[in-house]
């Protein structure tokens, strides 16, 4: 699920803190799914995991939901039916 080609190319982090953050990455892109949301830009979830990285978090739970709980109504995008 992970893309190249999101933020996170450019991370000057160590492999096992890289793992990490594709590993929340991931996580929250399921988890959204999961919980049946609507399609969230997948760019604003990588932000929100970048602002907890840039805060000192390598903890691949607490990135994720760090990226989850930043999120606002906007941050959806809408389908029309």
């Amino acid at each position: 699920m992970f893309n190249a080609h999101t933020p996170f190319q450019n991370l000057s982090l160590d492999p096992a803190e890289m793992v990490t953050v594709k590993e929340a990455y991931d996580l929250a892109c399921r988890t959204l799914q999961n919980i049946g949301q609507l399609e969230v830009d997948r760019e604003v979830i990588a932000r929100g995991i970048l602002r907890a990285v840039n805060a000192g978090e390598r903890n691949a739970n607490k990135l994720c939901e760090q990226a989850i709980h930043g999120l606002t109504a906007s941050d959806y995008r809408q389908h029309d039916a």
